[in-house]
């Protein structure tokens, strides 16, 4: 299976990182040798050779194409610019249809180590016909911003956790079951959104994600190696000591 574009999420501001983001995009904070955009667009280009890069940006965009520019002319992304943000279900599908085929897409937060995606790149070119595909990790029921009902690694569908709700209608026994939860990283088989509407503003998930699953086979890839959602300063600050301390499997580009 061939992936023909990545997309790269990062029109976002991050509120709960404001005092890092007041005046830098969220995707361009510091991991210390590298930031997390940088990072995802190096691993793009090595493990998904041939494909076009796609950033969409919004809020302080000019900083984005700054970076961008840094990276030479035959591997330098595309940006998507939005003035204001259209929504990541909206840019998405937009995308996807636009461009006519296979479309793995990226949340611009996630810090990836490079065995975590050098496996998932080698589970997806290892697909023998084209298929849609989101990476999953697990973790226990009380930290999970993300449920998937799954069968046979076929999920069935995908619900959103918001933990005050969670604790008041289930039992506090069950809150530390393990469950299986989106890892940041979604392969679009094409034409898998042509008749797909999304809301203004709406996230992946639930209901781009469960259009998938409704209308094919959405296959589960388990994450098994280090990644990071960075949304508070906690996962800020482990992203940075991970990254510092991962094996680097290729050289970078600067």
């Amino acid at each position: 299976m061939k992936i023909d574009s990545v997309l790269i999420l990062a029109a976002g501001r991050g509120t709960r990182l404001k005092q890092y983001t007041d005046n830098l995009p969220k995707s361009l904070l510091p991991l210390g040798d590298t930031n997390i955009l940088r990072n995802l667009i190096e691993q793009s280009v090595k493990y998904f050779a041939g494909a076009k890069i796609y950033v969409n940006a919004s809020y302080l965009a000019s900083k984005i194409i700054n970076e961008i520019t840094n990276f030479p002319i035959n591997i330098r992304p595309y940006v998507i610019w939005e003035q204001e943000p259209l929504g990541p279900a909206f840019t998405v599908t937009q995308h996807c249809n636009i461009s006519d085929g296979n479309v793995l897409v990226i949340h611009g937060d996630i810090y990836f180590a490079d065995l975590t995606l050098s496996n998932f790149a080698n589970s997806i070119n290892e697909k023998t016909q084209n298929v849609s595909i989101l990476l999953c990790h697990k973790r226990i029921l009380e930290n999970a911003r993300s449920v998937i009902n799954e069968e046979n690694g076929i999920i069935k569908s995908i619900s959103e956790i918001v933990f005050s709700d969670l604790a008041k209608n289930i039992d506090e026994s069950r809150l530390q079951e393990l469950v299986w939860s989106s890892s940041g990283a979604l392969v679009v088989k094409r034409e898998s959104l042509l008749d797909f509407i999304p809301d203004k503003a709406a996230s992946l998930s639930p209901s781009l994600i469960n259009h998938i699953a409704i209308n094919e086979d959405l296959y589960l890839e388990k994450c098994s190696e280090n990644r990071i959602s960075i949304d508070d300063e906690k996962s800020y600050l482990s992203a940075i000591e991970i990254n510092l301390s991962s094996p680097k499997l290729f050289k970078r580009t600067f």
